[in-house]
């Protein structure tokens, strides 16, 4: 009884297998199942994409300068709004003090001689007044002219040393007025440091005082000698960065350098590739972006009406791009020409017509002449 129970059992088993491999067959010979797409005529746009800094529009950076004076009185704090003109900060400096003291006294003293010898000049005169009467005017004349070419010579001297003085005042004054530190635009303070480390060689690496419009900036960034035949000014620029994931903001490009960028040797003592330095100026909200951040620039170079197809239907093996047509309930690889990329789209130049069905969900798994389905 139990022997023939097993051999039920075993008949009822291989049953359930043979079944079951035909099955697995059936769905084999369908072949995977895709989702098909077509050729669509649709605005396509050029993009090019070069890393960028985002910098403040406008901003006054001060340096200390031990040259002109030590920071006496530091007259604005951190998030301070300043108009332009507001004094910031003052500087003393001792030897411009004793160099004004000194000058002064020159000044001083070049008005005192110039006044002893006018009162010279008067006696002289004087003196010629009364030989006249004694040796007539022609003679008296001959008698002083020694002494009063002296006295005149003494006169222009001394007019000069006046004069060199009162240009030397106008210069001291205009150091003076450099004690004064004032901006130079509407802003925010953005750093004020009173105390600030020097770098080993009397100058400082860091700024005094930072000066700038939060709402205004710019990204700069730098294009190839190919691609600055593409770029001009006016032409809408979309900016994303990593800081901030999800966001993005419209900018214009509003200069392209002329000259390139200062060349930095390359390896072995080559020269590395010419980059024009390129400026966009952030366009409304720029909430989000600090100065400092790095950001990709999408420009947009060309736009026009193309044949285009989702990018995840185009298959690129190194050699030339292709995709999989579904033809006869097959899959067959079809060599394309491509042109332009912008997002999502890929615009399609050569290879495929519009009657053509493409496949697009499932292709990764296709080979040529693949049996598929579709949903």
């Amino acid at each position: 009884m139990k022997k023939k129970l097993w051999i039920g059992i075993a008949v009822v088993s291989i049953i359930v297998l043979m079944i079951s491999i035909s099955v697995y067959q059936q769905v084999l010979a369908k072949g995977p199942t895709v989702k098909t797409t077509d050729l669509k005529q649709e605005e396509i746009s050029s993009l090019l994409m070069i890393p960028g800094n985002i910098k403040l529009e406008s901003e006054q950076i001060i340096y200390p300068s031990p040259e002109k004076g030590e920071i006496k009185e530091l007259l604005v704090k951190e998030g301070q709004q300043v108009k332009k003109g507001t004094v910031l900060a003052k500087l003393e400096n001792a030897q411009l003090e004793l160099e004004s003291e000194q000058n002064k006294i020159a000044i001083q003293s070049a008005y005192l001689k110039i006044d002893r010898i006018k009162e010279q000049m008067d006696v002289l005169e004087d003196k010629e007044k009364t030989l006249r009467k004694q040796v007539g005017k022609k003679e008296a004349k001959k008698q002083i002219k020694p002494e009063s070419d002296q006295l005149e010579m003494d006169r222009k001297l001394a007019e000069l040393d006046l004069k060199q003085a009162l240009l030397q005042k106008d210069l001291l004054k205009k150091r003076q007025d450099d004690l004064e530190i004032t901006s130079t635009m509407d802003g925010v303070v953005l750093t004020a440091k009173k105390n600030i480390p020097s770098s080993g060689q009397g100058t400082s690496i860091e700024p005094l005082i930072h000066i700038g419009k939060l709402k205004e900036m710019t990204a700069s960034g730098l294009l190839s000698e190919y691609d600055t035949l593409k770029v001009q000014k006016g032409q809408k620029v979309v900016l994303r960065s990593d800081a901030v994931p999800g966001q993005q903001w419209d900018g214009e490009i509003t200069n392209i350098a002329y000259l390139p960028q200062q060349e930095q040797p390359g390896i072995n003592g080559g020269s590395q590739a010419v980059q024009y330095p390129v400026t966009v100026k952030i366009l409304g909200d720029i909430k989000g972006l600090k100065p400092g951040f790095q950001v990709i620039m999408e420009i947009e170079t060309e736009q026009k009406k193309a044949a285009v197809l989702p990018v995840n239907a185009v298959y690129d093996d190194g050699e030339e791009p292709y995709v999989f047509l579904l033809k006869d309930r097959k899959a067959q690889k079809t060599m394309v020409k491509t042109g332009i990329t912008s997002g999502s789209k890929i615009e399609i130049l050569k290879g495929i017509t519009e009657k053509d069905k493409v496949i697009l969900e499932g292709a990764e798994k296709m080979k040529d002449g693949m049996e598929v389905s579709t949903q």
